[in-house]
């Protein structure tokens, strides 16, 4: 899908009326100063970079949906993943989203790019994808070399009535599988619990629709023939809180 850019200034002076502001920093809690930053929506991104406070503003009209992210530094040590905050504005006010998270990855640990057959890939933090290699499609100009996962803290981001009980950053950010992909957690949630898996969409932050599983035994897991699509960030959740 094409987009059209626009280009905007993170650190404009001018009071903004109505938009989305944060501050982007790293797992220590270091603001990241002078780091590119995005608002995207359906047909457009906003490009703009963080002042010396690792601050961030960007002048939107409502209601529209939308994502704060930016995007994978494999070069940096440690790895750096995407960020993802997704965004409703719903009027004519400046949304404070505070602090988005640029997580780290774990170090690269190269699955197998011949297998033809399903495999089970161990990512980091507790996580386990099954997918189809073959199935996988990275984005135009990307490269899979492997998988990772980074599990976030927080609550965040909220799904009304829900109870978030893991958030994953997953790499590599944005490919597709045009099969599902299984997904297996370790968890202590009571055997039978049913629990939900959705992703963000990387284009407007809108969430896919729920993938259902349940707990059993020490994970938790999707339900047989089922999985999700995208690897961007993975939102798992149960109903009520």
């Amino acid at each position: 899908m094409l987009f059209a850019l626009a280009f905007a200034l993170a650190v404009q002076a001018p009071a903004i009326e109505s938009g989305v502001a944060g501050v982007l920093k790293d797992e220590a809690g270091r603001p990241l100063a002078h780091a590119k930053v995005l608002a995207c929506m359906t047909k457009v991104c906003l490009i703009g970079e963080t002042g010396a406070d690792g601050r961030f503003s960007f002048s939107i009209n409502p209601p529209v949906n939308l994502v704060i992210k930016t995007e994978e530094d494999l070069t940096s040590s440690p790895r750096r993943g995407a960020a993802m905050m997704p965004v409703r504005l719903v009027d004519r006010r400046l949304v404070d989203v505070g602090v988005v998270l640029v997580p780290n990855l774990p170090p690269e640990r190269p699955s197998n790019p011949g297998a033809s057959d399903r495999q089970t890939v161990e990512l980091g933090d507790g996580l386990q994808l099954t997918l189809s290699r073959k199935a996988l499609t990275p984005r135009p100009g990307d490269a899979i070399l492997d998988l990772a996962a980074r599990r976030l803290p927080g609550p965040y981001p909220a799904l009304g009535p829900e109870r978030i009980i893991a958030i994953y950053a997953l790499h590599p950010f944005a490919a597709k599988s045009a099969t599902p992909i299984a997904v297996r957690m370790l968890s202590s949630l009571p055997a039978g619990t049913p629990v939900r898996f959705r992703t963000i969409n990387e284009i407007d932050g809108t969430f896919s629709a729920p993938v259902p599983g349940q707990a059993g035994g020490r994970y938790l897991r999707t339900d047989p023939g089922t999985g999700i699509t995208e690897l961007t960030y993975l939102v798992i959740s149960r109903a009520g809180r």
